[in-house]
């Protein structure tokens, strides 16, 4: 969505959708699957097509680092 914030009041555009995957709650959750850190990154949950794994890659910036300079190969 587009925000003009120029004038006195703000004007808001038209809604457009962020994700194009599927997303979902899951089985009994109530609360949305993402969220904003609070340094502003952005994090979130999506449904893959070969099953209801999750896998989870702290820092990942340092495992990319070492794959890359091990020539790529993890």
């Amino acid at each position: 969505m587009t925000l003009d914030a120029s004038g006195a009041d703000p004007v808001f555009g038209k809604p457009v959708a962020l994700f194009a995957d599927d997303n979902n709650f899951g089985a009994g959750a109530s609360i949305a699957n993402y969220d904003v850190t609070a340094d502003g990154r952005f994090i979130m949950i999506r449904r893959g097509t070969n099953g209801g794994k999750l896998r989870l890659v702290a820092n990942w910036t340092e495992e990319l680092k070492q794959i890359l300079a091990s020539g790529g190969v993890r």
